[in-house]
Order: C-alpha cells, then structure tokens, then sequence
C-alpha cells in the first residue's frame, strides 16, 4: 500500500475513517470524501498526526458529476489512482407505514449512488492499462439476508451487490485485468453512533469498525480466499470472517462458503473498555 493512492467515500467518520487510517499507516496517501467540511478538517487532522497522508475534498456521493470531478481532480495531481473505497452510505429502518418516497430516497444513496461511482470507474479506468485500480464497495449483511424493516435498506443493498456482480460480469466478458472489484459485508459495526446502543445491552453482537478495516485491508492486498468478505460477531464463535466466491455465477448458489475464526475469545464487553 506505500505510495499509493487512494479515494473514501464517508471517509470523515466510521468504517470510512477507520479504512482510511489502516490505509495511511500503511503509506497510502489518503483522499476523504463526505459532505461535511468541519468533520472531514478533523478527520485529516487525526490521519496526519498518526503520520500519515491525508488530503480532503467535500462532495455528495449522490451527485455523480461532483464525483467525477473529485476522481479526476486526484488522478490528474498523482497521475494515478489504486483504491477506491465506495463506503458513504446510511442505515434507515423502513416499513409498510414508511412514505414510498423516503424509500426511494435511500435507494438511490444506498445502491444508485456508490453503484453509479462503480460504473463510472470501471468504465473510465478499463483503458488505463497503466494504472491498476481496486474498488472496494461496503456492502452489508443485508445484501446476504432478508432483514426486517428494511424496506429501502435491505433492498438497496442487495441491488447494490447485484449491480457489482454485473459490473464484474461485463470486466470478464471485455477480458479487463486492471480494474478489480471487492466486496465486504459487515454485520452490526459499533460506529460512534451504535456505542450507545451498545452501552445500553441493546446490541450485543457488533464488531469494531477497526476490525471491519482489518478485513478491507487484508481483502485489498489479495491475502484472502476470494474478494467477497462478510465480517461480524457471533457469540457462539467470536469475531468471524466468512469468505464467498467472487465469481458472478458462483455467489448465489455457492458451493462453500469458507469461514475463518479470527478472534474466539471477543466479547462485547471488549467494546467498553
């Protein structure tokens, strides 16, 4: 990862700040992206204070051209771009009482816009045979398993992992080796916005947002058994990280799913301290 550079979308805080934190102190120059200038200032404040590279730009990932604008504006500085962290999105519960309207609202953050990016970037960079780019998408759980309440969110994410496959189908087909795709799927992350609930006993099965990065970082460096990685906590196991095929035809009807044990003896409680 020395002397890389790379892009994080929801890069100010949460899994977005710490991926690009595991980045940096590997040597990657980090780029981070959110709406929000004040909180992407002390993003990079804490990136650079740890020793690493970090620069910022304020763009909405809905609105595909600022997205494009801010690809091409760290391209052209670095003549070069090897990671892309697709990551900006929310969770909102939805039910049959939730306005179809803000339904679609999340959709369209929560698959069309990061599923957007991941078009624009393979189509753009496919012919850049020089530059090698991963893109690695934060998908969920929700895109392995129909979640209740979820009427925008579950249904967003799986969209959103089905568009990657298809991106991945088309990569196959035109025979291109340079731009690759990764996917991780997270359960319940402790973001500082979960700790209370986590506080409260009302969660009680999260894993760190830094162990999310771990599982990134290893995925991005080609160390695991395949590119799709669901990552969480499960009492009766620990920390576990469960491998499925990367091929479009393989995900859904995979032969084996390969599971790692990486922390047994993880609690919650781990959380607290």
């Amino acid at each position: 990862m020395k002397n890389q550079v790379a892009i994080i979308t929801g890069g100010s805080e949460g899994i977005g700040l710490s991926i690009a934190s595991a980045l940096a102190t590997q040597g990657t120059h980090v780029y981070l992206v959110s709406r929000t200038l004040e909180k992407l200032e002390k993003a990079k404040e804490k990136i650079l204070q740890q020793g690493g590279k970090a620069d910022i730009k304020s763009a909405d990932i809905t609105n595909i051209d600022a997205m494009k604008d801010v690809i091409e504006s760290v391209y052209k500085t670095h003549g070069r771009l090897d990671i892309f962290i697709n990551n900006a999105g929310t969770w909102q519960g939805n039910s049959l009482d939730t306005p179809f309207a803000d339904i679609w609202k999340l959709i369209e953050l929560d698959m069309k816009a990061p599923y957007e990016i991941a078009h624009y970037l393979a189509g753009r960079f496919k012919e850049e045979k020089n530059n090698d780019l991963r893109i690695l998408t934060i998908v969920s759980q929700a895109a392995l398993q129909v979640l209740g309440n979820s009427l925008g969110y579950g249904v967003a994410k799986m969209g959103l992992a089905a568009g990657l496959f298809h991106i991945e189908k088309e990569l196959q087909k035109e025979g291109i080796q340079n731009v690759k795709l990764y996917r991780l799927y997270p359960n319940t992350v402790a973001t500082e916005k979960m700790m209370d609930a986590v506080r409260a006993n009302q969660v009680k099965d999260a894993v760190s947002p830094e162990t999310v990065a771990d599982t990134a970082i290893d995925l991005l460096s080609d160390t695991t058994p395949t590119r799709d990685a669901r990552i969480g906590y499960y009492i009766d196991k620990g920390i576990v990280r469960s491998y499925y095929p990367s091929t479009p035809q393989d995900f859904y009807h995979p032969a084996e799913i390969i599971e790692d044990v990486i922390d047994p003896d993880f609690t919650i409680q781990d959380l607290l301290k």
